[in-house]
């Protein structure tokens, strides 16, 4: 099956879409996303996702219309764990959601970071309520591994994060 979606960076004219995703406290509660308070601060947060090595917008194929984001991040401490560990982050417009484009996104962003980028394993932080996200993680073959409440790390923060974990092996295992 041919994908339905395909990854582009990001460039100074998504920030209308930003904008909107900034403004809409959904993607707040849920994912944590940026409040934008104007075009102008959308178009910062553009240039930061377009500055980004493994920040991704995730467009239609058929409209080109942007729909979503995917990135990679480093994770760890050391220079190995930095060199085959990553974070993975995504947000999927709510007009889009349950229609299989974030799963196939994931798929094409997984493949990716452990055939080309040879990572041994990928990492997914997820609000305590973002329940649709960790399902979709399981389905992917992450489990959960600990959560943190945030306002332990700081007065800024209040709430919780699970983390999930995906190794290597048990994602070439499903291509079998």
């Amino acid at each position: 099956m041919d994908s339905r979606i395909y990854f582009r960076p990001f460039k100074l004219s998504d920030a209308p879409t930003l904008l909107k995703w900034g403004q809409d406290q959904y993607y707040r509660r849920l994912a944590g996303f940026g409040h934008y308070q104007n075009l102008a601060e959308a178009e910062v947060a553009a240039g930061k996702y377009a500055a980004r090595k493994y920040s991704y917008a995730i467009c239609l194929r058929n409209t080109w219309q942007l729909i979503g984001l995917a990135e990679l991040y480093n994770r760890g401490t050391s220079e190995e764990e930095l060199l085959h560990t990553k974070e993975i982050g995504f947000l999927l417009d709510k007009n889009f959601s349950g229609q299989g484009y974030m799963t196939e996104a994931l798929n094409l962003l997984l493949n990716y970071a452990f055939k080309k980028l040879n990572q041994s394993e990928i990492w997914a932080g997820t609000f305590k309520n973002n329940f649709r996200s960790q399902n979709l993680l399981t389905r992917l073959g992450f489990k959960y591994i600990y959560s943190v409440d945030m306002s332990m790390v700081s007065t800024l923060f209040q709430y919780q994060e699970d983390y999930f974990l995906l190794k290597k092996a048990d994602w070439l295992k499903r291509e079998k």
